[in-house]
């Protein structure tokens, strides 16, 4: 009975209680019928309370043990079962915050058709509430850490997509770029922020299961559906639903999620009925979704459809001046969970942060910083403790002038960005001038105006190569 729905009987008169004893025990959904002796048992779940009465005086009577049941379940339903002959119903079920009210005698199929109602919404609550429990348990949501002016031109877009509850956005980005943060932040930002947040990554289910999962199912619709499940779609009502990794979802599906986009309704699987609900879709995929619309494996109509607003997360070779604030930031974080609060990392680790490709972006950047923080016993975060290749053992690119004036380069192996090549090429030309803007300007056949750019978006000091210790050998 783990599952069942507990419904306390509250009623004056003997008979009228044994025949809704009887009506609840024939409903199709489990039931725990209670009395209002249970009330004094330790942690009783109640979620309906059915209160009937004769007259003034048992409605009374009955009021302390409706107060009781209302203390333990502040969210149980009331309905009201009352005399035909009865007056102000209207203010009796407003004055008493009751959800419907029956008249007496009781009708079989009035009081089964109100009952499925009713457990119906309180199985869609129940499984919002553990979605969003199961959400905040495997997601932290924080603030976006980043400066950039690729960070600030995204949040400026979801600024202002948040405004709009009806568009569809999607996200695109390496994986580890942090999608689902940037989803949540839509979410946060919009006036669904109150609704629900619903995550489902579509890579993680089998084909078969996706449909179910998006739009549920009725008793009965395929061989194992014993019971009526919500689907995601409908939990999210209100609120935001994540689609991540949605190029995984099968054609069938595809089209029942095109339809569900352009009307806002869609039947449960083996339902009858259509659901509607106000839900703001995020899609999100780290393959190019352009690429798998020519390739057949994802319907054209439906990407048009999800893309009304697409934005691109950089990956965080594209923003490396964030990585010194990310670095701080999570530094912080780890040291106050591991309750290590005088840790600091020294100036050759945060060199080999600085440096490192960084091919799994924020999530990678991040692991690596819980990692360090966890193992490192010494005052200093130092090179060893992190688990990526320090910047004196990468192999370097190597730069050769032929003989008929071209430039040639040797790459290393491993991910070369154009920044890190760019970057390798300033500092090379400024170890050869020894800190020497002007002169390394026109070296690289560049003004010195766009050098000193170059130099504060890499964070480039070029003072320090005026130091002997930077000088080339002759």
């Amino acid at each position: 009975m783990h599952d069942a729905y507990g419904i306390l009987v509250i009623e004056s008169s003997d008979w009228d209680a044994e025949q809704i004893r009887a009506y609840l025990r024939a409903l199709s959904k489990p039931v725990r019928v209670l009395k209002t002796s249970d009330l004094e048992q330790e942690g009783i779940r109640i979620d309906v309370v059915i209160l009937g009465f004769t007259d003034a005086v048992s409605l009374e009577t009955s009021r302390s043990a409706l107060e009781k049941a209302r203390s333990l379940a502040p969210s149980a339903q009331l309905i009201l079962c009352v005399p035909r002959e009865s007056t102000d119903i209207d203010r009796k079920v407003l004055e008493l915050k009751a959800r419907a009210f029956l008249l007496k005698p009781i009708e079989e199929e009035t009081f089964r058709s109100l009952m499925e109602q009713t457990l119906s919404s309180i199985h869609l609550r129940r499984e919002r509430q553990e979605h969003e429990r199961a959400s905040k348990r495997s997601i932290k949501v924080e603030e976006i850490v980043g400066t950039s002016a690729q960070i600030k031109r995204v949040l400026e877009l979801i600024d202002r997509v948040a405004e709009s509850m009806s568009t569809s956005v999607l996200l695109q980005g390496e994986s580890g770029v942090g999608k689902s943060l940037f989803a949540h932040t839509i979410h946060e930002r919009s006036r669904a922020a109150t609704g629900p947040f619903i995550e489902i990554n579509c890579a993680t289910l089998p084909a078969n299961l996706i449909e179910s999962e998006l739009f549920g199912y009725e008793p009965g619709a395929f061989t194992d559906a014993r019971a009526q499940k919500i689907g995601l779609i409908e939990l999210a009502d209100g609120g935001t639903l994540f689609l991540d990794e949605i190029t995984e979802i099968d054609p069938v599906t595809q089209a029942k999620l095109l339809k569900f986009l352009d009307t806002k309704r869609f039947r449960r699987l083996g339902g009858d009925r259509e659901i509607t609900v106000e839900t703001r879709v995020v899609a999100a995929c780290n393959r190019e979704m352009k690429n798998e619309v020519r390739l057949g494996r994802f319907r054209e109509d439906l990407y048009y459809r999800l893309n009304v607003v697409e934005i691109r997360v950089p990956a965080l070779r594209e923003r490396r001046e964030d990585i010194e604030t990310i670095t701080n930031h999570y530094l912080e974080t780890y040291k106050k969970k591991f309750a290590k609060l005088e840790l600091s990392i020294s100036p050759a680790a945060r060199a080999v942060i600085r440096a490192y490709p960084w091919p799994g972006n924020v999530r990678e950047l991040v692991n690596v910083l819980e990692r360090a923080v966890l193992l490192c016993n010494d005052a200093a975060v130092e090179p060893h403790h992190l688990p990526i290749e320090a910047p004196s053992s990468m192999q370097r690119a190597l730069l050769r002038r032929r003989s008929d004036g071209r430039i040639e380069m040797e790459l290393p192996t491993g991910t070369v960005t154009l920044d890190e090549v760019e970057r390798a090429l300033i500092e090379a030309t400024l170890k050869r001038t020894r800190g020497n803007v002007s002169r390394a300007a026109d070296l690289m056949g560049t003004s010195r105006g766009a050098l000193r750019n170059k130099l504060t978006r890499y964070k480039i000091d070029a003072r320090s190569f005026a130091r002997p210790a930077f000088a080339l050998q002759d």
